[in-house]
């Protein structure tokens, strides 16, 4: 070894010895450079590290080895006299509301301000969670729906959910359409037009007119309140309208037409309807079916009913006035001249004493105002007792109450499972 300063303390340790002095620090087995590498090392990888023959240690920069800066901030480092250098790492981690950096132990991402998440409901809370991104979470309490037709509203599950309405907007009259204005919460008025219901029992065909429910006057009743009555009308006929809401007179109501969905059928004899028949296709057609399923009049709206059995049906008057069907389900469909109000169907119907001629077990009963769209059919039953039943033998009218209604069109079906269906007479209250 040669000459050491004479201002260095000697320590030995183990037969070895290492400088402790200014920046050294001794060790208990290393000598040389080594020691001195390891007692003066600054953690920096771009310098290299020794203990200089004054006691001091000495870092001298390094070009060109890779290094890394200790975190994960910089990829691909190389030393440039002495300096770590290389790419930055962008550190994203691609949720929108995180704020990405680089710390002392490499990329961070923290939550980011709650605006970044902000949904725009009310009814949620904004959070911003760190792998996860935006969350949402379903707040309780009072919301605004942005209608100021209802209120108040409240938050259920995340959702504004609209509370009663307010204004009820409903002026009573059946001749508006009531809407509430969502901006402004107010009630609108707008006229309509379409059928309507009047209140008075002696007008007939009630129909909307500039926000209002107008109809004809009905005669008789007219007159009997005090009314004018039309030049037309004739309120001494019995055959004119006497406020009873039967369609089968000579009146302004108009005379009704009906059609078959099937021609009445013939076993051993045939029980047309030969009013109806010879309308359609003249009086040497009495037994054509080919008119059944045109419009006509016929005998089941002539005021006439069979008699208190069935029997020969080849003529007309009281003894035959049956229309029948065997086995095929008839559909009757009345039209009437113009939509009238109807709370009641009456049936004239036969239980037959002999044969298979029966009551039918099953009616129903549908409404229509133009004759293509159909209210739900009313079902009327024996089993159900909703009908009414009429004696073995006997003849019967059957009334049939169906919710008041306004229509046009009547539709009229039986159920004949295995037996004879007459009819002799409809008629509409």
């Amino acid at each position: 070894m040669g000459a050491r300063p004479t201002n260095r303390w000697i320590v030995a340790v183990l037969g070895a010895s290492c400088v402790w002095n200014l920046g050294c620090q001794p060790s208990d087995t290393d000598m040389g450079s080594t020691c001195d590498k390891l007692l003066c090392a600054d953690g920096n990888p771009c310098t290299t590290d020794s203990c200089g023959p004054t006691g001091a240690c000495v870092h001298d920069p390094a070009t060109g080895p890779a290094c890394s800066d200790g975190a994960t901030c910089l990829t691909a480092g190389i030393c440039q006299a002495g300096v770590c250098t290389g790419p930055a790492n962008s550190c994203n981690d691609s949720i929108a509301c995180t704020v990405d950096s680089c710390g002392p132990t490499g990329c961070l991402s923290t939550p980011g301000a709650p605006a970044t998440c902000d949904d725009g409901n009310g009814c949620t809370s904004d959070l911003c969670v760190a792998q996860n991104g935006c969350v949402y979470q379903p707040l309780a309490g009072v919301c605004n729906d942005g209608n100021l037709c209802t209120g108040p509203d409240s938050c259920n599950g995340g959702v504004c959910a609209a509370g009663p309405a307010t204004p009820t907007c409903d002026d009573g009259d059946p001749c508006t359409s009531d809407t509430c204005i969502p901006a402004q919460g107010n009630c609108q008025f707008a006229p309509r037009t379409g059928p309507c219901d009047d209140g008075n029992p002696c007008t007939w065909g009630d129909s909307c007119a500039s926000g209002s429910c107008t109809a004809p006057t009905n005669c008789a009743c007219a007159q009997a309140a005090g009314l004018a009555v039309s030049a037309t009308e004739n309120c001494a006929s019995p055959d004119d309208d006497n406020c009873n809401g039967k369609v089968n007179e000579a009146s302004a109501c108009g005379q009704p037409t009906y059609k078959f969905s099937a021609a009445p059928q013939c076993g051993g004899t045939c029980y047309y309807d030969e009013p109806h028949n010879i309308a359609v296709q003249g009086p040497t057609k009495a037994e054509d079916a080919s008119g059944f399923l045109q419009w006509a009049s016929g005998q089941l709206v002539d005021g006439k009913r069979g008699s208190d059995d069935w029997s020969a049906d080849l003529g007309s008057g009281p003894a035959y006035e049956w229309v029948g069907w065997s086995s095929s389900g008839p559909i009757i469909t009345v039209q009437f001249a113009a939509p009238r109000k109807l709370g009641l169907v009456r049936l004239g119907l036969c239980n037959g004493n002999i044969g298979t001629v029966d009551q039918p077990p099953q009616v129903s009963v549908r409404f229509s105002l133009d004759g293509q769209t159909w209210s739900s059919p009313q079902v009327f039953s024996l089993a159900a007792a909703s009908m009414p039943a009429i004696p073995k033998g006997k003849r019967g009218d059957i009334a049939l109450v169906v919710p008041l209604q306004v229509a046009k069109f009547v539709e009229i079906g039986f159920a004949t499972p295995g037996s004879w269906t007459f009819v002799d007479e409809l008629e509409f209250d």
